[in-house]
């Protein structure tokens, strides 16, 4: 018995061996492409790169064009679109269906329920979680984004306002609040705008494509006061500080909508978890009570 099993152990090693040789020729063959003008990659995803250009190459040529413009859209509003291309997304999404199906396979390996049934499950159950958890990863993306941008825009708006009254137009207010403005999406995007400007787009242009690139009402309504002030003649400063005054009264009215959901996003935890151990201690000592009055 003990020589079968170390025949096994040693057949498993060497077809572990023979997985990773094979595995590093084929990533060898895969052409790295260039990302030096792209973000880099977070470590995990370093890791799992060349897995992802090879399931890139073999989904790409099988994908819409309607599926690309939908994830780039996603990308460009979270703020991915100079980390992934929709290409890659869907190779990402492709690696991460596979690392869920094994996870879920050596889970119940190591339960040692191997059986029909139970493959069945963890190939729908991990392919399924693992299809869409980047997509998941994608929309919290996006939520944070949102939520900074939010916040630093009445910051910006009071740059930009102080900016045009001291004379400057509308671009130079602009790289004023980008530069002493805080770090963060809103400077990003500022920026990005910026360099359409000096590429040759107009300003009307360069704004719409920034209002389309976040997707967020807010710089949205931005966007179309700045443009239709543009438009009419209209003063500058007084936009600005309409929008600005408008922006922050809506950040004010959002925390105060928060803080008054608390209670009530509370309740659920309470009812669930908090209560029921508050009866649980309660009811143990009545039990106790009711031993020593004999009535159980």
């Amino acid at each position: 018995m003990n020589w079968m099993l170390a025949l096994v152990a040693v057949t498993a090693a060497a077809a572990v061996l023979l997985v990773l040789v094979g595995s590093r020729g084929m990533l060898r063959e895969v052409e790295t492409s260039d990302r030096s003008y792209q973000d880099p990659l977070p470590r995990a995803l370093q890791l799992l790169w060349p897995l992802v250009t090879i399931a890139t190459r073999f989904i790409a040529p099988r994908l819409k064009t309607v599926h690309f413009e939908r994830t780039h859209r996603q990308l460009q509003a979270a703020g991915q679109d100079y980390l992934l291309t929709p290409e890659e997304f869907y190779g990402l999404r492709i690696v991460s269906l596979v690392i869920a199906i094994l996870f879920f396979l050596a889970c119940v390996v190591m339960l040692d329920a191997l059986g029909p049934r139970s493959v069945f499950l963890s190939l729908v159950l991990g392919g399924m979680l693992g299809w869409v958890y980047p997509q998941i990863w994608l929309a919290d993306q996006r939520k944070l984004r949102q939520r900074s941008v939010v916040r630093d825009l009445p910051v910006f708006l009071d740059f930009i306002t102080m900016a045009v009254e001291a004379g400057l137009n509308i671009t130079g207010a602009i790289e004023q609040s980008v530069s002493k403005g805080p770090r963060g999406p809103l400077s990003q995007e500022f920026s990005r705008m910026l360099r359409d400007l000096r590429a040759g787009l107009s300003r009307a242009d360069a704004l719409r494509r920034m209002a389309d690139r976040m997707d967020i009402p807010q710089i949205s309504n931005f966007t179309s006061a700045l443009i239709q002030a543009d438009k009419v003649g209209a003063n500058l400063s007084e936009t600005l500080r309409a929008q600005a005054s408008q922006r922050r009264e809506e950040r004010f009215l959002r925390a105060e909508k928060l803080a008054l959901e608390a209670p009530v996003k509370m309740m659920l935890p309470l009812v669930m978890f908090f209560f029921p151990l508050i009866f649980l201690f309660i009811g143990y000592f009545i039990y106790l009570k009711m031993l020593e009055e004999g009535l159980l």
